[in-house]
């Protein structure tokens, strides 16, 4: 019921997201395995798309606050974290971060996620550079251990 909202906050941040074509959140939506999250914190702070990728597995595919520099970053993470883990039962998340981004990199370093490697030229940006994607993991026992 909430997709025409959330598509209205996803095209207020373009810059996060692929072009995935006009079903996607639909289809994420009715995913029993994915999760399209809304951080609300007194009025919309962000939101996060989790998919469902193999039994047990999802990848952290956009992850974006709308307060850089206040934290946000790490409890939308840790959020994100508890749904997969504690609500979806799953066992790994994985995402990549482009290795410009040095917030994202330190969030998710502070949040427990381990750094597997770098992706050469893994994304093109808008203004069409390729630049490189660090691939980061957290295992579920890993997130109980910090629990």
């Amino acid at each position: 019921a909430d997709i025409g909202a959330i598509q209205a906050l996803i095209r207020a941040f373009p810059q996060q997201l692929l072009d995935r074509g006009e079903g996607f959140l639909a289809d994420l939506a009715a995913d029993p395995d994915s999760r399209l999250l809304v951080w609300d914190r007194g009025g919309f702070a962000g939101f996060a798309m989790v998919e469902g990728m193999y039994p047990g597995v999802v990848n952290l595919s956009n992850l974006s606050v709308a307060a850089r520099g206040k934290g946000e970053g790490r409890a939308l993470i840790a959020a994100v974290q508890e749904v997969v883990f504690a609500e979806m039962a799953m066992h790994r998340i994985f995402l990549d971060v482009a290795a410009d981004n040095a917030a994202g990199l330190r969030a998710f370093e502070a949040t427990g996620f381990v750094r597997e490697g770098t992706m050469r030229e893994c994304w093109l940006r808008p203004d069409g550079i390729w630049t490189d994607c660090h691939a980061y993991s957290m295992l579920r026992r890993e997130w109980q251990a910090r629990a």
